[in-house]
């Protein structure tokens, strides 16, 4: 199994799960969150604005499903062709084991 966190643009995130789920992805989580990237902020004439809001959206997902869920996000929250500063990023993270919590079974 696999973790999946995206960090993306909030007007893209709505999106990025419709095409999950229309892919048979249903299964996601989706924070707001504050931060900054290697851009350090943006400054906006003469207002600097430090943390700058993005949308999480965190799966665990089989490894047979990490291609199709990168093609999607990257499809969809890149702007332009070839992208822009504060687009997002993309982490996949390894996941040993994960409990339900309702019925104690465990997944390996």
């Amino acid at each position: 199994m696999k973790m999946v966190k995206a960090i993306v643009r909030p007007e893209k995130a709505t999106e990025i799960l419709d095409e999950l789920s229309n892919a048979g992805i249903s299964s996601a989580t989706r924070i707001s969150i504050l931060g900054r990237g290697k851009q350090k902020g943006l400054k906006v004439g003469d207002v600097y604005y430090d943390e700058i809001p993005k949308e999480m959206i965190m799966l665990v997902i089989s490894e047979d499903e990490v291609e199709k869920v990168k093609s999607i996000i990257l499809g969809i929250a890149r702007t332009g062709k070839k992208g822009s500063f504060g687009d997002g990023k993309i982490f996949i993270i390894p996941v040993e084991s994960s409990i339900t919590i309702s019925s104690g079974l465990e997944e390996n």
